[in-house]
């Protein structure tokens, strides 16, 4: 696992090779070294297509969800104990 913080590269590659998917699903799951397991699916008459699978440490992910949260001014907030229930 990479210990240093990598500086932000003053330039982004646009790659327009690659296909623009549309998604409508995702399933996460949160591991205990730091990453984030993500796949994306779509929605189909017929069955769930999976159509990416990722792999994002916490802190990257953190930083893409603030993003994603501005872009579309939607800040949601921490349910109480009360509404998350015992179990959680």
């Amino acid at each position: 696992m990479p210990t240093k913080k990598k500086a932000t590269p003053k330039e982004t590659y646009i790659n327009n090779d690659l296909p623009i998917l549309y998604v409508d699903a995702i399933n996460t799951n949160h591991r205990t070294d730091g990453f984030n397991y993500l796949s994306f699916a779509t929605s189909t008459p017929y069955r769930i297509v999976e159509q990416v699978r990722l792999m994002i440490e916490d802190e990257s992910l953190r930083t893409i969800i603030d993003d994603i949260c501005q872009t579309i001014n939607y800040f949601p907030k921490k349910p109480s104990k009360k509404e998350r229930g015992p179990s959680k």
